[in-house]
């Protein structure tokens, strides 16, 4: 499972909606540049993320918790929206090259445009399945929030192994 502390903004029937507690650095990462992932997931925010997410505890606005998501999920997720396509973008191209540079370049864009509404269309059935979504995994105490020691950074625990 992957995890996060988020905020609960609302609840409605069986979901909650949720904030993201902010990632801080860490201090593991060199100084200029500070933390890659944290530079990163700046760079693609334009607004404060709120994400809807099934509730089984029944939580109430303002309550802390941990938001999981199965790793499972996350690996089929890339699989189907990134190496999908370009699988299908490089062998469309490849089976038109035998036709010449044109064909190539349409038979390659059409493979892309062809995977990309699989693509859709399976994300839309994975989407009403539960155990591909996000989820209340507990309810934190509020006392004890700010009490756990810091954490390594996720990539330098990598980098060190």
């Amino acid at each position: 499972m992957i995890e996060t502390e988020a905020r609960v903004l609302r609840t409605e029937p069986g979901a909650a909606w949720v904030e993201p507690k902010p990632h801080s650095p860490c201090g593991q990462c060199d100084a200029k540049g500070g933390c890659r992932s944290l530079s990163i997931a700046r760079m693609f925010s334009g607004r404060d993320p709120v994400f809807r997410v099934l509730d089984s505890l029944g939580v109430g606005a303002g309550d802390r918790v941990m938001v999981a998501v199965p790793e499972k999920s996350l690996r089929q997720s890339v699989l189907l929206m990134y190496v999908l396509p370009l699988f299908a973008l490089f062998a469309g191209a490849l089976l038109g090259a035998l036709y010449g540079e044109l064909a190539s370049a349409l038979a390659g864009l059409g493979c892309l445009l062809l995977s990309l509404l699989l693509v859709r269309r399976r994300a839309q059935r994975l989407s009403e399945d539960g155990r591909f979504q996000p989820h209340i995994a507990s309810k934190l105490d509020p006392d004890a929030i700010g009490a756990a020691p810091d954490r390594t950074c996720r990539s330098k625990k990598r980098d060190m192994e």
